[in-house]
C-alpha cells in the first residue's frame, strides 16, 4: 500500500486541493523525519515508511500550502546579504532557511491544529524548549573588541526559535539573558518578528504589503548595528 493509500481522510482532501496548484510526490528515505523539497510548483515529501504519520505529513503539506504565498523572505534575506562585507558573513543559507522555516511554522500551526492534530507532534519533540538556556549562557558575541559572525548567526537562530515556538514554555531567564548580551541586536529581531507575526501573507502586495518590504526593513536596521563594528 503506497503512502498516499494510507493517508487519513484529512489529508487526502489537503492533498488533493493542493494539487490543484502544485506537482506533489512522495519518496521514501532513510530518515528520522520528513521534510519537502519545493521547486518550481513541484513538491516532494520524503518520508521514512517505518515513522512516517498522519501529523508529520500534514506539517510538510501545509508548508506547501503556504508556497502559494510567493513570500521569499529567508532566500531575500540571503541573497541580499551574501555581497555584504560584514552581513555577507551573518547570514549563513542555514539560518535564512530557518528563519522562513520558522515563519512557515507561526503562520501554518493554527491550520494544522484545526485538522485536530496534537501539538506534541508538530515537531519533533515539539514540546521541548527549542532553546537551551546553556546554550545562551555560553553564547560570546565578541571577544577582543571584535564579534564573532557565526556568534551572532546563532544569537537570531535563538531569539527566532524562542519566538516560534508553538508551545508554552516558559523563556523568561532565556529572553533576559539574550537582552543582556546586546539589546540593539535584541530590539531588532523582535521587532522582525513582531512584524512577522501581524503579517498577512494572504494579502501580499507590492506597495501595501510587501514582504520584501518586511525583510527589507530588517536588513536595514541590521546594516546601521552592524556598520561601526569588527566582524571576524
Amino acid at each position: 500500500m503506497s503512502i498516499e493509500q494510507k493517508l487519513n481522510k484529512k489529508n487526502k482532501l489537503l492533498l488533493n486541493e493542493l494539487r490543484s496548484d502544485f506537482q506533489i510526490d512522495f519518496e521514501s528515505k532513510d530518515i528520522n523525519y520528513c521534510e519537502v523539497f519545493s521547486k518550481n510548483g513541484h513538491s516532494i515529501i520524503y518520508y521514512n515508511p517505518m515513522l512516517g504519520d498522519d501529523e508529520s505529513i500534514a506539517h510538510e503539506l501545509l508548508h506547501v500550502q503556504l508556497k502559494r504565498c510567493n513570500y521569499i523572505i529567508g532566500n531575500h534575506i540571503y541573497l541580499s546579504c551574501q555581497s555584504h562585507k560584514k552581513l555577507g558573513k551573518v547570514f549563513s543559507k542555514f539560518l535564512c532557511d530557518y528563519i522562513e522555516n520558522c515563519f512557515d511554522h507561526y503562520k501554518m500551526y493554527p491550520t494544522y491544529i484545526e485538522m485536530g492534530y496534537s501539538p506534541a507532534k508538530f515537531l519533533t519533540n515539539g514540546l521541548d524548549e527549542k532553546c537551551s538556556l546553556n546554550d545562551i549562557k555560553i553564547l560570546k558575541l565578541s571577544f577582543l573588541g571584535k564579534y564573532k559572525s557565526k556568534s551572532i548567526d546563532k544569537y537570531i537562530g535563538y531569539l527566532i526559535s524562542i519566538y516560534a515556538d508553538h508551545v508554552d514554555n516558559n523563556y523568561a531567564e532565556h529572553l533576559k539573558l539574550l537582552k543582556e548580551k546586546e539589546s540593539s541586536l535584541f530590539e531588532i529581531v523582535t521587532t522582525f518578528w513582531n512584524k512577522w507575526k501581524d503579517f498577512d501573507i494572504e494579502k501580499i502586495d507590492p506597495i501595501f504589503n510587501s514582504d520584501i518590504d518586511l525583510a527589507e526593513s530588517f536588513i536595514s536596521d541590521m546594516e546601521e548595528w552592524i556598520e561601526n563594528k569588527k566582524i571576524k
